[in-house]
């Protein structure tokens, strides 16, 4: 119990802290000027709720020390079994180790057996209601989180440390939009991120004449957490057998599902309800009301294999400088192929050598991101946007409210000897800076002719 605790007061640590960052960096913005009384008293607040949070934290991982050192003692101390038949039949049944299984193949998901074992034993204790793997997660530390909300009724519980902690790192790896937009964590459903829109002016001032005054400017970026969920029925045959291999697939398939649905609404979202309205940064960026951010290439190149090398250049140089130290090129792994290793491979001063070994994923100085989202048609790509060049960080923002949930329904699907399982996150994803129709933003959008 105090576990969980501890975890959900990291969890608001984080919050406040974000939340400090965040009026700092609103500080910095102004151009060195001061905090008003009111960012002074706001960022004071939070230090102290800080520094109690810490407090609270320190209090309960004491606790849960002293929860094992007294486990430990009871455990010494405890009587033996009185030698009745029955009991001592129990005692075998109890007494019994769980045999480790064997993978039947290489994992793709986990780093190590072990944790995929060890996630692997809590969804069969947990989520399955087998004693034996429960009694086991508690001796070796697998702990089960809080129960959230009324979903107790459907007998599932959170998702395990190891498999939650597989999940987001698959995430990350496989999601483009997650791994490059502004990471925000988020205290609330909504929350408001403070955005400069314009700074103070410095101006030629003759002899005794009045300087005219200037203005920082600041609006509102709106965060709204939304629920994305995976629904799948799995055979119970499956969850009798391999431990490791269960978790292993559970792990790879939900994260891949889920960077699917961030990547598909950050790149190609179009404001509907499959994209929980968002719109996404490829079509935001050509709709008009950004074409300082868009280069059209030369007349002609209309597909990947016809693009040159100053359709790409012309991108580089439309971006702005303060957008260039984090700068990257996101494009489908097709397009990579067809436009940018071809241009590379066709650059002279190639040995055979260099053909063969290959060349790495960075273009004119700067890192490709592969994203499967955006155009990877050969043909038929009049008009579409090719590429992006720039900071995602500074265009879009990533917010997490809530990690990975997974929980299940054993008598739903009972007819069928299947259990219904639930995967569930709350995230905003949000493009808020893409230039206007004079001034280019921190992302470029290169488009076919």
């Amino acid at each position: 119990m105090a576990a969980s605790q501890v975890k959900l007061l990291l969890d608001e640590l984080a919050s406040v802290l974000a939340e400090m960052g965040a009026l700092e960096e609103m500080a910095e913005e102004s151009n060195d000027a001061p905090m008003t009384e009111e960012q002074e008293s706001n960022l004071k607040e939070l230090e102290q709720k800080a520094d109690k949070l810490r407090e609270r934290i320190a209090f309960h991982e004491r606790i849960t020390e002293k929860e094992k050192e007294l486990k430990a003692v009871l455990e010494r101390s405890a009587p033996a079994p009185a030698p009745t038949p029955v009991e001592e039949k129990e005692a075998a049944v109890e007494v019994r180790n769980v045999p480790s299984p064997v993978s039947r193949g290489n994992l793709r998901a986990f780093r190590s057996e072990e944790s995929a074992y060890r996630a692997g034993m809590h969804v069969k204790g947990f989520l399955m209601g087998d004693s034996e793997a429960r009694r086991w997660c508690f001796d070796h530390g697998v702990e089960s989180r809080a129960q959230a909300g009324g979903v107790n009724s459907l007998g599932g519980v959170l998702v395990a440390d190891e498999m939650s902690n597989e999940i987001i790192r698959l995430v990350e790896e496989f999601g483009a939009f997650p791994a490059n937009a502004r990471r925000m964590p988020m205290s609330s459903d909504s929350m408001v991120i403070a955005r400069r829109t314009g700074g103070l002016t410095a101006r030629a001032v003759g002899e005794n004449t009045e300087i005219s005054t200037s203005d920082v400017n600041f609006d509102n970026v709106q965060l709204t957490a939304r629920i994305w969920g995976i629904a799948n029925r799995i055979p119970n045959s499956l969850l009798e057998d391999s431990i490791i291999d269960l978790a292993d697939v559970m792990a790879l398939e939900i994260a891949q599902a889920f960077a699917e649905a961030f990547d598909n609404t950050g790149f190609i979202g179009d404001g509907t309800s499959t994209y929980h309205g968002e719109t996404g940064i490829t079509v935001k960026i050509d709709d008009g009301n950004h074409t300082a951010s868009v280069v059209t290439a030369a007349n002609g190149n209309t597909t990947f294999g016809t693009l040159d090398l100053d359709d790409f250049t012309k991108a580089v140089a439309k971006l702005p400088l303060y957008a260039k130290r984090n700068a990257k090129w996101y494009i489908s792994p097709s397009g990579w192929g067809a436009a940018m290793l071809r241009l590379m491979a066709a650059a002279g001063g190639n040995t055979k050598g260099d053909v063969a070994g290959g060349y790495a994923e960075q273009f004119l100085g700067y890192p490709v991101v592969m994203c499967h989202p955006m155009v990877g048609a050969l043909t038929g790509t009049t008009g579409q946007v090719a590429c992006l060049f720039g900071d995602l960080s500074q265009a879009a923002t990533f917010g997490e409210r809530r990690a990975i949930a997974i929980r299940t329904a054993s008598e739903r699907y009972i007819e069928y000897d299947q259990t219904l399982t639930f995967a569930t996150t709350r995230n905003a994803i949000v493009v808020h800076d893409l230039g206007n129709t004079t001034t280019a933003g921190p992302m470029i959008g290169l488009k076919f002719a």
